[in-house]
């Protein structure tokens, strides 16, 4: 995965009991992207398949990075 700088603003939504991916190493995508990181909890892998619909909080994060200069 590239670990380049992005070269606009994101947000990395991380889940604490991810099994794709430890804490650890989704706090050093953020970092090196220059991502702002929201820590959703323990809400294991954030996907369809794991039964997640739609996401309220999501849509205020996506609203952040569209309204925000």
């Amino acid at each position: 995965m590239p670990r380049a700088r992005l070269p606009f603003r994101s947000i990395v939504v991380a889940s604490r009991t991810d099994p794709s991916a430890t804490v650890d190493q989704v706090h050093g995508y953020a970092r090196d992207w220059g991502a702002e990181l929201y820590d959703a909890g323990e809400a294991g892998h954030l996907d369809t398949a794991s039964g997640y619909g739609p996401w309220p909080a999501g849509e205020l994060l996506l609203r952040r990075l569209v309204d925000e200069p």
